[in-house]
């Protein structure tokens, strides 16, 4: 069943356990969830109040 999910982050989170450093991903395009694969690069050129999809072709702008 497909799912549609706003995220509004488009950079991950750094947590720190251990002396070790992980980076969470916040913009749901990681494949490596719930790590950082680098994907959030993608979303850098999003402009604020535009709902995107992204897909295996790319990213495509929503217009409601």
């Amino acid at each position: 069943m497909a799912r549609l999910v706003k995220c509004t982050e488009k950079g991950p989170y750094k947590l720190e356990a251990g002396g070790e450093a992980y980076y969470i991903c916040r913009c749901g395009l990681s494949k490596e969830q719930p790590f950082c694969d680098g994907s959030h690069k993608k979303t850098r050129d999003e402009e604020d109040g535009k709902l995107y999809i992204y897909d295996e072709k790319g990213r495509v702008e929503i217009v409601i």
